[in-house]
């Protein structure tokens, strides 16, 4: 299984938030992403953080937080 290894500005999905945050860089085994154009950074896991599908990568529904992926029904 490949291992993905994001470079610094890449959008990245974060599967913990559901949301797609610009790379920043991992520090201290966590992962640093703010949303795409800027604003607060946020931490997560790396094993949460997974490339964005292209249909995805700019989610933003009516209301919801710059970058927040809409839950899926499964």
């Amino acid at each position: 299984m490949d291992v993905f290894t994001p470079q610094v500005g890449d959008l990245v999905l974060d599967t913990h938030s559901r949301q797609v945050g610009e790379y920043r860089g991992t520090v201290g085994g966590e992962v640093y992403l703010r949303p795409p154009g800027g604003g607060i950074e946020w931490t997560t896991d790396p094993e949460n953080v997974r490339p964005p599908s292209p249909d995805l990568e700019y989610a933003n529904p009516a209301g919801a937080p710059k970058g927040s992926i809409p839950p899926t029904s499964e």
